[in-house]
């Protein structure tokens, strides 16, 4: 990267739907708030094409992708909780099945958001941590979703 191209790119954003976003090698960082939690904001451009018009393209994608990501947050839980349930079912007994199934509702409510990434230009995920354990443990739970916000899948990170 030559020196005027390094030059060009912006290092910080203010903007009145994201908050003050800090440029870090290939993506903004910033705060937010997804329901009642705090969360870390990453917006990632997944692209090598890390320059100033695709700085403000990714921006205004995350400004449009966030409201449709928070009014479907926790639809996108309840979604990974069912899916998650479902999987440990189908090696479980018919009993276990059924407890897995009743648990889905808390185990949705459980997940506490802490990271959401948008990811230029298409989706993102969203972190969460089980608040109680006693769903999840100490993993971390990863919701995809995609470019309109609508849930794609979910996998548990053990620890």
């Amino acid at each position: 990267m030559n020196m005027a191209h390094a030059e060009e790119l912006l290092t910080e954003n203010l903007d009145p739907v994201l908050g003050s976003l800090s440029w870090e090698t290939s993506e903004w960082v910033g705060d937010i708030q997804v329901g009642t939690h705090h969360v870390r904001l990453l917006i990632d451009l997944d692209e090598e094409d890390h320059s100033r018009e695709r700085q403000i393209e990714s921006i205004a994608y995350a400004k449009a992708l966030l409201p449709k990501v928070l009014k479907n947050e926790a639809q996108l839980r309840r979604q990974a909780a069912d899916e998650i349930a479902e999987a440990a079912g189908s090696e479980a007994s018919e009993k276990d099945r059924r407890r897995y199934a009743s648990e889905v509702d808390s185990a949705a409510a459980a997940m506490e958001p802490q990271v959401l990434c948008i990811s230029f230009p298409d989706g993102g995920y969203l972190e969460c941590r089980d608040a109680t354990q006693a769903f999840y443990g100490a993993s971390t739970v990863v919701i995809r979703f995609d470019d309109e916000g609508n849930y794609e899948e979910a996998e548990v990170d053990f620890e």
